[in-house]
């Protein structure tokens, strides 16, 4: 008998082994499921944009001179406010509508990583808030949730991905820009690449 033969593994291991197979397949194909709304990013799209034009015509934003810092935050703390709720209600909607459940240990997963980088952006928020640079906002928020996005979307399907790498792009925009910019830059990302990604997850990614 060949020496170097190995025997055959008992049919009890054999068949341990494929049920944890089975077990890492399907968490696998769980994380690849989209529980991302994407008819809530175009929602939460359109309300980025209307901030943007309150910010535009009635209370400056918060980095022009004459604004009403107050009043021009105020309503990016009501689009916050309104995107968490919007966020939420359409998740579990979607999840209820597909079949998914609402609370998964993939979601709960992708939160650490989400929650972490949107935590990070609102204590950079308070700090140059606190210090009077208005101007650097743009930039960390567009960096922050753009951070947020990759962070949580490894547990999602591409487009998040992606999506996360375009805010980005727009927070490197600005910092080399002037800070005239910056409204535009979030009317973009908050406003246009929500409504774009979110159309298209609705479109390829049942709703």
């Amino acid at each position: 008998m060949d020496e170097h033969i190995q025997p055959a593994p008992p049919l009890h291991a054999r068949g341990a082994h494929e049920e944890l197979e089975y077990i890492r397949r399907t968490l696998d194909a769980a994380g690849s499921f989209s529980s991302i709304p994407g008819r809530g990013l175009v929602v939460i799209g359109l309300l980025a944009l209307a901030a943007a034009v309150v910010n535009l015509r009635v209370t400056g934003a918060p980095w022009d001179d004459g604004a009403r810092p107050v009043e021009s935050l105020a309503v990016w703390a009501v689009l916050l406010a309104l995107s968490v709720l919007i966020g939420l209600w359409t998740m579990t909607q979607k999840a209820r509508r597909t079949g998914q459940p609402v609370w998964s240990p993939v979601l709960r997963k992708a939160l650490w990583g989400y929650c972490a980088a949107m935590l990070l952006g609102g204590i950079l928020s308070a700090s140059v808030i606190r210090s009077g640079r208005f101007d650097l906002l743009p930039e960390i928020w567009l960096g922050c949730h753009g951070s947020a996005l990759i962070a949580g979307g490894v547990m999602s399907v591409a487009p998040v991905r992606w999506m996360g790498i375009s805010f980005l792009t727009l927070a490197a925009a600005g910092a080399a820009l002037a800070p005239s910019f910056g409204l535009w830059l979030l009317a973009v990302g908050f406003g246009a690449l929500h409504i774009l990604f979110g159309a298209y997850i609705a479109w390829r990614h049942d709703g």
